[in-house]
């Protein structure tokens, strides 16, 4: 690894919601992934000789993530990841002009493959709001 940290970073988590998930007692049931990609503080910089390579990865939610009876799987899936992020390191960073990280949707709520439910940008600023991230709706510092 390439680092002056010896850290992993990432500049926020991305969400996408999936209608018809799983089947559960044969009924379906919709629900949440989650996603972070991670990379070292390396930047076009390998230097092979010295074992100096930058790594990076992605860290996700397995399957859909359901709602329980007490908390959305939105909220579940988000405290799921940074917990496991927690755990291996990977620190939660924001980019200028931004101090927070982000909670994005994939694509932006524009990617056909991947529709946001109704209502999403006020959901996912609530979200973020209450892990301290940033996101769609949030008023500006």
């Amino acid at each position: 690894m390439i680092s002056k940290s010896g850290r992993y970073w990432t500049t926020g988590i991305t969400v996408t919601w999936v209608p018809f998930a799983e089947r559960i007692n044969d009924e379906p049931y919709a629900g949440w992934h989650a996603k972070l990609d991670y990379t070292d503080d390396g930047f076009a910089n390998n230097d092979p000789d010295a074992g100096e390579v930058s790594t990076e990865g992605t860290l996700h939610t397995r399957y859909p993530v359901r709602s329980a009876k007490i908390r959305s799987g939105l909220s579940i899936a988000i405290d799921t990841l940074m917990a496991d992020a927690n755990r291996l390191g990977i620190e939660f960073i924001g980019v200028e002009p931004d101090p927070e990280p982000w909670l994005y949707y994939q694509g932006d709520g524009e990617d056909s493959e991947n529709p946001p439910p109704e209502g999403w940008r006020e959901t996912l600023t609530v979200e973020a709001q209450r892990v301290g991230f940033r996101s769609y709706l949030t008023p500006a510092q």
